[in-house]
Protein backbone atom coordinates (compact mmCIF):
# COMPACT_ATOMS: atom_id res chain seq x y z
CA UNK A 1 0.00 0.00 0.00
CA UNK A 2 1.86 3.45 -0.68
CA UNK A 3 2.31 6.15 2.18
CA UNK A 4 -0.84 8.08 2.85
CA UNK A 5 -1.38 11.41 1.84
CA UNK A 6 -3.39 14.38 3.53
CA UNK A 7 -5.39 14.87 0.43
CA UNK A 8 -6.05 10.95 0.51
CA UNK A 9 -8.24 11.31 3.96
CA UNK A 10 -9.81 14.86 3.62
CA UNK A 11 -13.19 15.30 5.66
CA UNK A 12 -13.74 19.26 4.90
CA UNK A 13 -13.38 19.93 8.39
CA UNK A 14 -10.52 21.44 9.57
CA UNK A 15 -9.84 20.45 13.06
CA UNK A 16 -10.21 16.85 11.92
CA UNK A 17 -8.14 17.13 8.86
CA UNK A 18 -4.81 18.77 11.04
CA UNK A 19 -4.86 15.35 13.09
CA UNK A 20 -4.71 13.25 9.98
CA UNK A 21 -2.20 15.68 8.72
CA UNK A 22 -0.01 14.85 11.58
CA UNK A 23 -0.81 11.35 11.00
CA UNK A 24 0.85 10.97 7.87
CA UNK A 25 3.74 13.26 8.78
CA UNK A 26 4.47 10.88 11.43
CA UNK A 27 3.92 8.04 9.23
CA UNK A 28 6.56 9.28 6.75
CA UNK A 29 8.97 9.70 8.99
CA UNK A 30 8.54 6.53 11.14
CA UNK A 31 8.93 4.57 8.30
CA UNK A 32 11.85 6.61 6.04
CA UNK A 33 14.38 3.62 5.28
CA UNK A 34 17.06 6.58 6.69
CA UNK A 35 15.43 6.70 9.71
CA UNK A 36 17.44 4.24 12.28
CA UNK A 37 15.83 2.29 14.58
CA UNK A 38 16.65 2.72 18.29
CA UNK A 39 16.11 3.66 21.78
CA UNK A 40 16.90 6.13 23.82
CA UNK A 41 19.05 3.29 26.27
CA UNK A 42 21.09 2.03 23.20
CA UNK A 43 19.98 -0.22 19.75
CA UNK A 44 16.58 -1.70 19.91
CA UNK A 45 16.43 -5.39 21.28
CA UNK A 46 13.01 -5.79 19.43
CA UNK A 47 11.41 -6.35 22.82
CA UNK A 48 9.09 -3.04 22.18
CA UNK A 49 8.85 -1.23 19.25
CA UNK A 50 9.41 2.19 19.97
CA UNK A 51 7.98 3.08 16.48
CA UNK A 52 4.86 1.37 17.19
CA UNK A 53 4.75 2.99 20.41
CA UNK A 54 4.82 6.75 18.96
CA UNK A 55 1.62 5.47 16.63
CA UNK A 56 0.25 4.76 19.52
CA UNK A 57 0.59 7.71 21.67
CA UNK A 58 -0.19 10.00 18.67
CA UNK A 59 -3.67 8.41 17.98
CA UNK A 60 -4.84 8.41 21.88
CA UNK A 61 -3.97 12.29 21.71
CA UNK A 62 -6.31 12.95 18.46
CA UNK A 63 -8.77 10.46 19.75
CA UNK A 64 -9.25 12.30 23.00
CA UNK A 65 -9.65 15.46 21.06
CA UNK A 66 -12.10 13.56 18.98
CA UNK A 67 -13.91 12.13 21.62
CA UNK A 68 -14.58 15.60 23.72
CA UNK A 69 -15.94 17.00 19.75
CA UNK A 70 -17.97 13.79 19.38
CA UNK A 71 -19.55 14.89 23.48
CA UNK A 72 -19.59 19.04 22.48
CA UNK A 73 -21.78 17.88 19.20
CA UNK A 74 -23.78 14.94 20.74
CA UNK A 75 -22.97 12.87 18.24
CA UNK A 76 -25.36 9.88 17.72
CA UNK A 77 -22.90 7.48 16.40
CA UNK A 78 -20.27 8.18 18.80
CA UNK A 79 -20.02 4.54 20.63
CA UNK A 80 -19.63 3.09 17.24
CA UNK A 81 -16.39 5.45 16.61
CA UNK A 82 -14.76 4.84 19.75
CA UNK A 83 -14.74 1.18 19.02
CA UNK A 84 -12.75 1.74 15.96
CA UNK A 85 -10.19 3.98 17.65
CA UNK A 86 -10.44 1.24 20.27
CA UNK A 87 -10.16 -1.31 17.37
CA UNK A 88 -6.28 0.20 16.06
CA UNK A 89 -5.10 1.06 19.34
CA UNK A 90 -5.49 -3.01 20.22
CA UNK A 91 -4.23 -4.64 17.26
CA UNK A 92 -1.28 -1.60 17.49
CA UNK A 93 -0.47 -3.10 21.10
CA UNK A 94 -1.16 -6.85 19.79
CA UNK A 95 1.89 -6.33 17.37
CA UNK A 96 3.90 -4.65 20.53
CA UNK A 97 3.02 -7.75 22.42
CA UNK A 98 3.97 -10.41 19.22
CA UNK A 99 7.52 -8.42 19.24
CA UNK A 100 6.62 -6.99 15.70
CA UNK A 101 9.17 -4.32 14.86
CA UNK A 102 7.90 -1.22 12.55
CA UNK A 103 11.79 -1.37 11.04
CA UNK A 104 11.72 -5.04 10.54
CA UNK A 105 8.13 -5.44 9.81
CA UNK A 106 7.67 -1.58 8.47
CA UNK A 107 4.99 -3.08 5.43
CA UNK A 108 2.84 -4.94 8.05
CA UNK A 109 2.24 -1.93 10.53
CA UNK A 110 2.65 0.62 7.74
CA UNK A 111 -0.23 -1.43 5.79
CA UNK A 112 -2.60 -2.13 8.47
CA UNK A 113 -2.27 1.74 9.86
CA UNK A 114 -3.00 2.56 6.40
CA UNK A 115 -5.65 0.13 6.07
CA UNK A 116 -7.34 1.56 8.94
CA UNK A 117 -7.40 5.47 8.16
CA UNK A 118 -8.29 5.01 4.68
CA UNK A 119 -11.71 2.64 6.49
CA UNK A 120 -11.65 4.90 9.00
CA UNK A 121 -11.76 8.25 7.22
CA UNK A 122 -14.63 6.94 4.87
CA UNK A 123 -16.72 5.86 7.44
CA UNK A 124 -16.30 7.59 10.73
CA UNK A 125 -14.21 10.69 9.93
CA UNK A 126 -16.14 12.22 7.45
CA UNK A 127 -19.29 12.06 9.06
CA UNK A 128 -18.33 13.33 12.60
CA UNK A 129 -17.13 16.29 10.34
CA UNK A 130 -20.63 17.07 8.50
CA UNK A 131 -22.34 16.61 11.50
CA UNK A 132 -20.34 18.38 13.40
CA UNK A 133 -20.50 21.48 10.96
CA UNK A 134 -24.01 20.73 10.09
CA UNK A 135 -24.46 21.51 14.48
CA UNK A 136 -22.23 24.28 14.25
CA UNK A 137 -19.80 23.09 16.29
CA UNK A 138 -17.30 23.30 13.61
CA UNK A 139 -16.73 25.38 10.87
CA UNK A 140 -15.81 23.71 7.65
CA UNK A 141 -12.34 23.98 5.90
CA UNK A 142 -11.23 26.72 3.86
CA UNK A 143 -10.49 24.79 0.16
CA UNK A 144 -6.86 24.27 -0.21
CA UNK A 145 -4.60 25.91 -3.04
Amino acid sequence: MPALGPNDLTTGVREIDAYTEGLCFLMERIFDPLVECRRSEGPCDHTRCTRIEAIVKYMVRGFDRQDRLMAEAVYPAESEHRRDHDALIDRLRSMQSAHLCADRDRHVVRDMVSSWAIGHNSHCDAPLGRWAVTRRVLAPASPRP
